[in-house]
Formats: C-alpha cells, structure tokens, sequence
C-alpha cells in the first residue's frame, strides 16, 4: 500500500511529465493494438482463400475419366478429389445463368469432364498443378492460388513492417517510462538516501517507481483498449456490410489481443521502471 500510494503522489507531483508518458504510451498501444488485429485479420482472409483453394483439371473426350480419378487420389497432397461430368458443369452454369438453358437444345453442350481437387496443404498447389499436366488424357490445369501467392506474399512483406514499427514503438513506450521514472527518482533523492541509510532494502526503495510506470502503462492500456475496439468494430462492420463473405475476428479473439496488450503494458512499465531505477541508484551510488 505505501508503494502505491507514493506511485501516485509521484504521478499527481509530475504532471506534465506523467501525462507525456501516458499520451506516448496511449499512441503506441493503440497502434499496437490495431496493427496486431489487421495482421491477424489478413492471416484469417489468406487462410480462408487457401482452404478454398481447388485445382481444376479438364479432361480430354478420349480420357479414361475413372482411371485417372483413381490415381490421383492415391496421391498424398491430394485430400479430396472428385469427378465433374460436363453434363453436371452444365446445369451448375445453367443455375446462375438461366438463360443458357433456352440454347441447350440447339448447340452441343461444349464443356469437358473435369477433375476437382483439395489438397492437404493448399501451398503445394503449383507441384500438384504441374504432375496433373503430365497425365496421359489431361486436357488443361487450371487453379485459384495465383491471387492467394499474391496476397501471402503481400502479407509477409507487411508483417515485416509491421514488426519493425511495433519495435520502435515498444521502445518509445519504454524510454518514455524510464525518463519519467528517473525525474521521479531526482525529486525524492534526499528521501531515498535516508530510507536506504536506515536500513530499506534496495527493492523497497524500487517498488513505488515500478508502481508508477505500471500505473501509467495499465491506463494508457485500457483507452486504448476502448478506442482500438471501437475502431475495428467500425471497420469490420463496414468492410462486412461490403464484403459479407469476409472473416472477421471474433468477440473472444478481441479479448486475446485485449489480455495480451495488458502484459505487455506490464512488462513495459514494470521493465521501463526497474532499469531506471537501478541504473540510476547505482550512477548516484545511493
């Protein structure tokens, strides 16, 4: 209780200093925050394309359609593999575009029977794409994972940026802590020297400073908590009013990134006031 209630006397006798820290604290955990659930968000949108991910394979009219259905399901990529007659791609088209059914009488249905495969892991697409090309009766090879490359390479470029930034702002957060902790310790100098001459332990004289820097960190964690919620709630909402068929995180997924912003607001405060602490008593020799 002593150490918490000097936290806050310190916080109440360096305002200005305080609230530098708890703005710079705020800035970077909201940024954090939000940069943390798009990352998470696009990792969900680039899962979600891959499990999509089908390989189509036209079959020539003289193929052996049922043979090279059964070797290819022997194949230890391929998780499922099925045979498309044209008859059935046929009325599949017809469903979306009726109007075809009105010249079904009059020309030869011109699509082939084809082969629709999943794969175990969807990143092995283009190795399956090719063997499927080298089959005796394969007409064309066709699959969807050009798009998702793209964007699995895109997000790999931005989770580098993203890691760069939330580094520097991690050690913004932190040497704002420790230059507002180590004003603290100038203005209690005298105070400090008595309580350590009289017997106080090293970690005694810490524990009010740790207490500040948590105080300071929790707060500034929590408003941005509340604004970083805010904010991926609106555009979740509006993304999915555009694109309904786009994952978005969840209540409970919120409250992950939530708890694990609080830890690092901790670690941060705790860390960025113990090592002013300590570099300061031992510059100062108290």
């Amino acid at each position: 209780m002593y150490a918490f209630l000097q936290a806050l006397r310190a916080l109440r006798q360096h305002t200005t200093s305080s609230l530098a820290t708890f703005t710079t604290s705020l800035v970077s955990f909201t940024l954090l925050f939000l940069l943390g659930l798009v990352l998470w968000n696009l990792d969900r949108v680039v899962s979600s394309l891959e499990r999509d991910v089908e390989i189509a394979a036209a079959l020539k009219p003289t193929a052996n359609a049922e043979a090279i259905l059964t070797q290819i399901q022997s194949w230890s990529e391929v998780a499922e593999a099925r045979l498309e007659t044209k008859e059935q791609a046929l009325a599949a088209l017809q469903l979306s575009y009726p109007y075809l059914s009105q010249a079904n009488e009059l020309i030869e249905n011109p699509l082939p029977d084809t082969l629709r495969l999943k794969l175990v892991n969807p990143q092995n697409v283009k190795q399956v794409a090719g063997r499927l090309e080298k089959l005796e009766g394969i007409a064309w090879v066709e699959y969807g994972g050009a798009i998702t490359e793209q964007l699995v390479r895109v997000l790999g470029g931005l989770r580098i940026a993203a890691n760069v930034l939330i580094a520097l702002l991690m050690a913004d957060t932190l040497f704002s802590v420790m230059g507002t902790i180590r004003l603290s310790i100038q203005s209690r100098r005298e105070e400090l020297r008595v309580m350590l001459l009289v017997g106080a332990t090293r970690r005694f004289a810490q524990a009010p400073f740790v207490w500040e820097g948590l105080l300071l960190t929790l707060l500034a964690a929590v408003v941005a908590l509340g604004l970083g919620m805010f904010a991926y709630s609106f555009i979740s909402d509006a993304l999915q009013k555009l694109l309904p068929f786009l994952p978005v995180l969840s209540t409970q997924d919120l409250l992950k990134a939530g708890a694990a912003l609080a830890l690092l607001a901790l670690v941060l405060g705790a860390g960025g006031a113990f090592l002013a602490t300590r570099s300061h008593l031992r510059e100062t020799a108290l």
